[in-house]
């Protein structure tokens, strides 16, 4: 089995096909190693440290030290494609990466908090090797032996966002926050049909409030818009489109280079909600939900000038919105070390006959255990382990030969995360 990585299974991606264009896409919830010890339940109305405030600004509030968060991620995704009769020798690259956040949190005043995040909020990284998927059996075997490489062999996309905030203490137990997001879009998306390179940056928003019903019963809710991208960048066809739809192979590889191209995508808004009850002065026990808005995802629309293909290019998604479910436990030791344990499903944005080799998504549920450690009056030290379960990713694409058969896919993450106060 070999193994690959996708950015917490998370990011857009896209690929082109004569008159086609497929995308998918996967956020990057691993942001805080402290949340993700409580499978993200509680994350937005918890003040534990700096880095809350990527779930919901108005945890700042609760933050009356400056701060400084780093934290830290090592992602692995086991993952091999078994298809529906032959298949050829190729399969997923090796690939681990190392994921990364930081905030800080300064107080500017008794009840106002300023705070920054720096993080990587969509992402995916794939690579395949030559000649996976099945056999393929149709007038372009010749050039093109399996039909999986005609679907994907490359896929790096990166988004950067840049978060200042500001979290206010309204009353004694409410606290709201807002924020503002610079975002910087990159892609690399090739098969051995096109290659599409493009890049672009854009604005957001983010905003929350936490509210204290009574002593022991916390409430979180956030809201982060999307962004929407204008991307700029070139589209290189091969000949094997061109062949597809008749072209003698001589004149397809003279129509074949590198064109420019422009398209829009709209990156998801999300909306979560957080709870967080406290059942003893030791034990808190956790809830969450996280919806985002995939469907803004509906179509791509690639304009390009002078490519041998009708323009624009239009693909349906046909993506669902997507929830996550998350429940969780923190219990403080006399010793002062945290312990948490979480657990969430989450929906799947693709079925079997939209769902991308270039990222694949499908249902799931991830199991965390974590701990925290004050090695210093000043400075917190967070562990995690994260084992995610994914159903198998059944697919049937027809559009440049048939991929029929099913992804078998499931994550491992181990984080580290240390919270500096000053």
């Amino acid at each position: 089995m070999k193994r690959t990585h996708a950015k917490v299974l998370v990011a857009t991606v896209a690929s082109l096909f004569s008159a086609q264009v497929l995308a998918t896409g996967f956020a990057v919830s691993e942001q805080s190693v402290s949340a993700q010890g409580t499978a993200f339940a509680g994350a937005a109305v918890l003040s534990e440290n700096a880095s809350n405030q990527w779930y919901n600004p108005a945890t700042l509030a609760g933050l009356k030290q400056s701060e400084l968060t780093a934290a830290v991620q090592y992602l692995t995704v086991d993952t091999s494609f078994k298809t529906q009769g032959p298949s050829g020798p190729g399969d997923f690259e090796d690939l681990d990466p190392v994921l990364g956040s930081a905030f800080l949190a300064l107080p500017v005043s008794d009840t106002m908090t300023f705070g920054l995040g720096i993080t990587a909020p969509f992402g995916t990284k794939i690579e395949y090797e030559d000649n996976w998927g099945n056999v393929a059996a149709d007038p372009l075997a010749p050039f093109s032996p399996t039909t999986g490489d005609r679907y994907a062999t490359m896929s790096d996309l990166k988004a950067y966002n840049i978060n200042p905030a500001l979290g206010i203490k309204v009353t004694d137990n409410l606290n709201v926050g807002v924020g503002l997001n610079y975002q910087k879009i990159e892609a690399d998306l090739e098969s051995s049909f096109t290659r599409l390179e493009g890049d672009d940056d854009s604005f957001g928003w983010n905003i929350g409030l936490t509210f204290d019903a009574d002593d022991n019963n916390h409430f979180g809710l956030a809201y982060r818009s999307k962004v929407e991208y204008d991307i700029d960048g070139d589209i290189t066809f091969s000949p094997l489109p061109l062949i597809a739809q008749g072209i003698p192979p001589a004149v397809a590889a003279a129509l074949a280079g590198t064109y420019s191209g422009k398209t829009s995508v709209d990156l998801p808004a999300s909306l979560q909600f957080s709870y967080a009850g406290d059942l003893s002065e030791r034990t808190q026990l956790l809830f969450g939900v996280e919806w985002m808005e995939w469907s803004n995802l509906d179509e791509l629309v690639i304009e390009h000038t002078g490519a041998p293909i009708p323009s624009p290019v239009v693909q349906e998604f046909g993506w669902g919105n997507t929830t996550r479910y998350s429940l969780g436990v923190r219990h403080a030791l006399a010793s002062e070390t945290v312990l948490r344990f979480g657990v969430y499903q989450e929906d799947s944005t693709q079925s079997s006959e939209n769902r991308s080799p270039t990222s694949p998504d499908s249902a799931k549920t991830g199991v965390s255990i974590g701990a925290g450690f004050k090695p210093a009056d000043n400075m917190d030290i967070d562990l995690v382990y994260t084992h995610i379960f994914v159903d198998d990713a059944d697919t049937n694409l027809v559009e440049r030969g048939q991929l029929l058969g099913e992804f078998e896919l499931d994550a491992d993450v181990i984080g580290a995360q240390m919270s500096y106060r000053f």
